[in-house]
């Protein structure tokens, strides 16, 4: 079959000059304007979580920009958030650390455990035996709040995950597994203001 080259040129003509018809209207949404592009940045926004201890008690806290502020621990204690799981081995074997890091800096610091694991699977009363088993005497958090806690922080997925958080409620060091006592000393020592 021939084609007639003049008779296709024509009808390609016809198409293009018809396509830009300066009469036709052009939405102007349509088209992009640099000067109303904005980078988009996600607004932070404050939660609070009131997270329940195994003895019943509240432990408040507010998310902020610089990190979280515990209510009754603002501008007195640094805070060490342990995220973890009494079946988690390096957990365990982190405790003795942990122990004497609270210890020798009671005055000015303070441990919350907060239990990575759900009630069904793991009752109160076998979170009281594990305290009692390891003389654990800080305070261990249970329920559904520890894990919208961690969803909040970073999305927790793994354990043992430490957050250590100023007297003022700000961010100052992620752990995450094992930590030897002279690291956590370091930052510590950073968080509640020694040299």
């Amino acid at each position: 079959m021939k084609i007639n080259y003049t008779f296709a040129a024509l009808l390609t003509a016809l198409f293009l000059f018809t396509g830009c018809d300066s009469k036709s209207e052009i939405d102007q949404n349509l088209i992009a304007n640099t000067k109303n592009n904005t980078p988009y940045v996600k607004k932070f926004v404050s939660k609070t979580f009131k997270l329940i201890t195994t003895d019943g008690k509240i432990i408040e806290l507010t998310s902020t920009e610089e990190g979280l502020d515990f209510k009754d621990y603002k501008g007195k204690k640094a805070i060490l958030l342990d995220f973890f799981a009494t079946w988690c081995p390096p957990c365990i074997k982190g405790l003795p650390v942990l122990k004497e890091l609270r210890e020798k800096y009671k005055d000015d610091f303070e441990i919350v455990s907060v239990l990575f694991e759900k009630e069904e699977d793991k009752p109160t009363s076998e979170i009281i035996e594990f305290i009692e088993k390891y003389g654990i005497t800080y305070p261990i958090t249970v329920g559904e709040e520890n894990f919208k806690l961690a969803k909040d922080l970073d999305d927790v997925q793994r354990i043992p995950e430490l957050f250590l958080f100023s007297k003022d409620g700000e961010f100052v060091k992620k752990f995450l597994g094992e930590t030897d006592l002279e690291t956590y000393e370091k930052y510590l020592k950073m968080a509640i203001g020694k040299k």
